[in-house]
């Protein structure tokens, strides 16, 4: 399996995928169980699952959109964040 920069994730028979990475040697895998089936407006969209969006916010000084984002999880979810 070969991955582009201008692919954004492929994916795998068994769902996970990788992504490119600024390091091609190591790009990012992500496993099956970080997508998962949410709803918009009443229609079933494909998105990330919660705790995959709190592992994505680690290892920066959030901004203020990145703590709401935490602090919205958190309301709707119930799920620990690291802020």
């Amino acid at each position: 399996m070969r991955s582009h920069s201008s692919d954004p994730l492929v994916f795998t028979e068994d769902g996970s995928a990788v992504q490119a990475s600024p390091q091609p040697e190591h790009p990012f895998i992500h496993p099956s169980s970080c997508f998962v089936t949410g709803t918009v407006g009443g229609e079933a969209v494909p998105c990330l699952s919660a705790e995959q969006q709190v592992f994505f916010h680690q290892g920066y000084e959030p901004r203020d959109h990145d703590r709401h984002d935490m602090a919205q999880l958190r309301r709707v979810f119930g799920i620990a964040t690291h802020f």
